[in-house]
């Protein structure tokens, strides 16, 4: 107790050189507490990301790339017929999966649900496409006039009229009306793009001719681009039917049950279709892309977390050492009157720990305002990493598409939302770390105390 209390009176002693040590020493563990605090938050959001993006698996045709769409003539071809920019039939190029084919997904372990989908490209004179004027000097497709070409009408059948999106088409939003249920699969209704149905002067409750069939408008989307705004949504079986594609299925949208379940849930879906039928994308490569400036961000918090750690050691040990050095005759003194060398390193030791209690409180209490901004300017950047096709990741070859779109429009919401919750389990870190500090410190005053004889330090008094 009088140990205790010898090192009590010593910090008080000489408030000033307390002052500044307890001050250097809780920006360093402060910065230390804020780091932990912004890496738990940033893997956090991370699980969150590969959770929302990681659990898409994107089935496609072998070597197709926009399902009938692109398969049928391609922009301004000619369907079941030449197509001008290879002189081949296109009917040969097209590629599709089958109902068939399919049946065995419903078996495979691990599979929360599976959606399917067929895109067509519209040629009749019932609807009319909208205008695009090419930018200055650059060529039109396949040989369109130099004053504009017509953006061929996309109809994409799907099973999932909740999640509006196809090829050109993302982050569909409905403006007007609604989108169709699951007790109109085979009903006769469409939902349009905005610029499609203000191009036909169509509106919510109007009908229009497609392929002869009659068809009622229950919605019209926006996407804010004009590819986009010129296509429309069909049921399924609706689509199939109108278009003459009984059991076929141009992309298959596979949720797994987990994230950590996608790997082996896509090797499995590769075995039972067999790779030379189908094509099995993951979205790993949107979950890289999306989430490199949070790794990045989160790298840094750690690195910053290690260097505050062992800047908080140095400035203790420091500290404490040159305090030993300057007090070599106040620890003569205490060994001269009979005092232990266990006694005196105690007496350094509760100096020390109260120092780095109160400087670990101290940089508690400064994480809970400092943090968030701390991780907001970690992460500068919430854009998505574009690839070369303009849009997140790039190509086919990268595993694009629309599933992979729709995965990197979740997740780049999710980047630029990084909201750190600072717990009370900061101030355990805390304490953690001031006892571990205080630890490391009492080896100097433990080397200066054996050290010091008694006689030799009053012999020079």
């Amino acid at each position: 107790m009088k140990t205790m209390r010898r090192g009590l009176r010593t910090i008080l002693r000489n408030p000033l050189r307390t002052g500044l040590l307890v001050a250097v020493l809780a920006v360093s563990v402060g910065l230390a507490l804020i780091m932990i605090t912004v890496n738990e938050a940033f893997a956090k959001r991370l699980d969150d990301i590969r959770a929302q993006v990681g659990t898409t698996i994107t089935v496609r045709p072998a070597g197709s790339f926009g399902g009938g769409f692109l398969g049928r003539g391609g922009f301004g071809g000619d369907p079941g017929g030449e197509n001008p920019a290879t002189g081949e039939d296109s009917t040969a190029q097209q590629a599709t999966l089958t109902d068939d084919a399919l049946a065995d997904l419903s078996s495979i372990e691990h599979i929360a649900s599976y959606s399917r989908r067929i895109t067509s490209q519209y040629t009749g004179d019932e609807l009319q496409s909208t205008t695009i004027e090419p930018p200055e000097g650059a060529p039109a497709p396949n040989g369109a006039p130099a004053g504009g070409f017509q953006v061929p009408i996309l109809v994409t059948g799907t099973e999932d009229p909740s999640s509006l999106a196809s090829l050109g088409v993302e982050d569909a939003q409905i403006v007007e009306g609604r989108t169709f249920n699951s007790d109109e699969a085979q009903a006769n209704v469409a939902v349009l793009g905005q610029t499609l149905a203000e191009n036909n002067k169509l509106a919510i409750g109007d009908t229009f001719q497609l392929n002869t069939t009659t068809m009622e408008v229950v919605g019209i989307y926006s996407t804010g681009t004009q590819f986009g705004d010129n296509s429309l949504f069909l049921p399924l079986e609706t689509a199939r039917t109108m278009f003459d594609r009984t059991g076929e299925v141009d992309e298959v949208d596979v949720q797994a049950d987990t994230a950590s379940n996608v790997g082996e849930v896509a090797d499995a879906i590769r075995a039972a279709l067999g790779e030379d039928v189908a094509d099995v994308t993951t979205q790993e490569f949107a979950f890289d892309a999306i989430s490199a400036p949070l790794a990045d961000a989160q790298s840094s918090s750690q690195v910053g977390m290690i260097a505050a750690l062992v800047a908080s050691a140095a400035v203790i040990l420091f500290s404490v050492g040159l305090v030993a050095r300057q007090r070599v005759k106040e620890i003569g003194i205490l060994k001269a009157v009979g005092a232990s060398n266990w006694h005196v390193t105690a007496q350094f030791g509760i100096e020390t720990a109260v120092i780095s209690v109160v400087a670990a409180v101290l940089g508690a209490l400064a994480t809970f305002p400092l943090a968030q901004t701390v991780a907001n300017g970690l992460v500068s950047d919430s854009s998505v990493a574009a690839g070369p096709g303009g849009g997140p990741g790039g190509g086919p070859g990268d595993g694009g598409g629309p599933g992979f779109l729709r995965g990197a429009e979740v997740a780049s919401g999710l980047l630029g939302d990084v909201k750190v919750a600072v717990s009370p389990e900061v101030f355990l870190y805390a304490i953690v770390i001031a006892a571990g500090l205080a630890i490391i410190a009492s080896a100097i005053p433990a080397w200066y105390v054996g050290r010091v004889r008694p006689a030799e330090v009053l012999r020079h008094e």
